[in-house]
């Protein structure tokens, strides 16, 4: 064995890296027959013989298994060899290289904010309630290091507290201070006859769930009364997957490459009036342009729900269900509500194909089949041990879940067979083309939505396509999105008053063919006539909603409550004058 380490460092010295790996793997696998654990030494040769190599990800387990081989763990080993493995793009192993390093030295914050970001892609359901809870405490507690390490949009995935949700921002980026928006809204500014607005969003393209929303407010703009530009960060891999529609969309501007002062700048220097954060706490956002100062009025909507810690917008779009008055004191930005639903949906573009059978779905037939195609990060502990009472009420069931990553599935299918379900009745789901997906979304019987971070864009697609979903009232922005949506529908009673009655309501219908039949009947109905999918008039709400803030700017009024008055029933055009509010 000692031969064999002194030939690797021999074969290192001289720079054959290739030898070195080779003695090592030849090394290792005679270690292992004789049930002995590697020298660390020739461990740590390997390691650095594989960085050398390029070969990043492998290097990285090298240096931690060598780190965890000193009694205690060598901290920096451990830490080099986490940093190796999130360079080399590999989530899984930093993942557990951060856990390593953690076990070691539990303050290291790159370690402690990787860990817990991405615990929420794995479902490892105990150990994602077991962090919950220890960060929860933390954070009621005011620990610095556990506020700065979760980041906002993590916190929508398990948080039911909103005063507790308002003390985590994204440290990241410096937030605004009183004296800072006070400049922005005494700039000089002068208003046209239309009302200009900006859209800064980094998901320009097609084939995005926010796209998928928007689209048809962007084409439905009134263009004799407002001037849209759109203000790009898309990345390249987005724009991509973009099937033309990105050269339709009118005044599109890319700031990708710009600096937040350089941007800020441009958008003054086009005039807008109301500057539209469609991204918050989310990939891609730009909230330094918004804390620099852009224009006059600056609002939130959409892509981050709940409040925008940190970030300057004056007022955040909701509906009275999702931002009620009980939820204002948590909010630094003043509630616009819109009468039915903050939520757009685009009915022109959404194809509704034909159903998939069953079979080609991978579904067995003549099994009752429960289906949520949320993202996996949106599985909280409490969602989990729901579903298991549901599938256990249900033994002739299957479920169907959205899932992307064969690891993350098996760590599901474990849990559930730890919990009593079997594992041949858990089916997951990979992403497909969007409309193959609302084909075969249409196979499922019972949708079940996640909580306390609800489905948005999943949501509106389960109804789109026919599917009722079960749902639970909620006590945060995030957990409030589909009963937004059901009500918006004319489905209020498929929104459970808690998680027991989330449960009975879902057993209940799987076992009332025809109370599921007349949902399904009702829903069908009323796809094409409720307000969740008129445009038209979500459109014409906020736009009233704009004039609404532009007036009281105009007036040098500051931000405040605003509440938009619906349309008539059936009708997609205010008759009576602007007022404000």
């Amino acid at each position: 064995m000692q031969t064999a380490v002194q030939q690797m460092l021999s074969d290192y010295q001289r720079g054959d890296i290739s030898a070195v790996i080779a003695g090592y793997n030849l090394y290792a696998e005679t270690c292992s027959r004789h049930g002995v654990k590697p020298e660390q030494a020739a461990v740590l040769i390997a390691a650095q013989a594989q960085a050398r190599s390029g070969n990043l990800a492998i290097a990285a387990g090298l240096f931690v298994q060598a780190g965890q081989a000193s009694d205690p763990a060598n901290a920096d080993l451990l830490a080099l060899g986490f940093e190796l493995a999130r360079k080399s793009g590999d989530t899984w192993q930093a993942f557990v290289a951060a856990r390593a390093v953690l076990d070691a030295q539990p303050e290291h914050a790159g370690a402690r904010e990787f860990w817990r970001h991405h615990l929420f892609d794995f479902l490892l359901i105990d150990e994602l309630a077991a962090a919950n809870r220890a960060v929860e405490a933390e954070i009621r507690a005011g620990v610095p290091g556990a506020i700065e390490a979760e980041q906002p949009h993590n916190a929508v995935m398990w948080c039911y507290d909103e005063e507790l949700m308002s003390r985590i921002a994204d440290r990241r980026q410096p937030r605004f201070t009183a004296e800072s928006r006070a400049r922005r809204r005494a700039m000089p500014h002068v208003y046209d006859h239309k009302i200009r607005i900006g859209y800064v969003s980094g998901d320009f393209a097609s084939g995005h769930a926010t796209m998928i929303l928007l689209r048809g407010v962007l084409e439905q703009h009134d263009p004799e009364r407002f001037e849209v530009t759109l203000y790009c960060n898309t990345p390249d891999a987005i724009r991509a997957n973009d099937d033309g529609y990105r050269a339709t969309m009118g005044h599109l501007v890319s700031i990708r490459d710009m600096p937040d002062e350089v941007a800020a700048a441009a958008i003054r220097a086009d005039g807008i009036d109301i500057l539209v954060d469609l991204k918050g706490h989310t990939r891609d956002a730009r909230p330094g342009i918004f804390n620099i100062g852009a224009a006059p009025v600056q609002v939130a909507w959409l892509g981050f729900p709940g409040s925008a810690v940190g970030i300057d917008c004056d007022y955040v779009i909701g509906d009275p269900i999702v931002t009620p008055d009980a939820s204002a004191p948590h909010y630094h930005e003043a509630f616009c509500r819109l009468p039915e639903t903050y939520q757009p949906n685009d009915k022109t573009h959404r194809p509704l194909p034909p159903p998939m059978r069953r079979t080609d779905a991978g579904l067995p037939d003549g099994r009752f089949v429960f289906a949520s195609f949320n993202s996996v990060r949106k599985v909280s502990p409490e969602v989990f041990a729901a579903w298991v009472c549901i599938l256990k009420a249900v033994p002739e069931s299957v479920f169907w879940f959205m899932c992307h990553s064969d690891r993350a599935a098996t760590n599901f299918a474990d849990a559930m067979a730890a919990a009593g379900i079997q594992r041949e009745r858990i089916i997951p789901a990979k992403i497909i083309g969007y409309e193959p997906h609302l084909a075969r979304l249409q196979a499922a019987d019972l949708c079940l939505d996640t909580f306390p971070c609800n489905g948005h864009t999943t949501t509106s697609d389960c109804l789109w396509a026919g599917v009722p979903m079960v749902a639970v009232k909620g006590t945060t922005f995030a957990s409030r999105v589909s009963e937004s949506l059901l009500n918006a529908i004319g489905l209020p009673e498929l929104v459970a008053p808690d998680i027991d009655g989330y449960v009975e309501l879902a057993v209940s219908l799987a076992r009332n063919s025809h109370g599921l039949s007349g949902l399904r009947q009702k829903l069908a109905a009323k796809r094409l006539s409720a307000p969740l999918f008129n445009t038209e008039r979500f459109v014409r709400h906020l736009e009233k909603a704009y004039e609404m803030m532009v007036a009281r700017a105009m007036l040098g009024l500051p931000a405040a409550a605003i509440d938009v008055p619906a349309l008539p029933d059936g009708e997609t055009v205010y008759s009576r004058p602007m007022q404000v509010a």
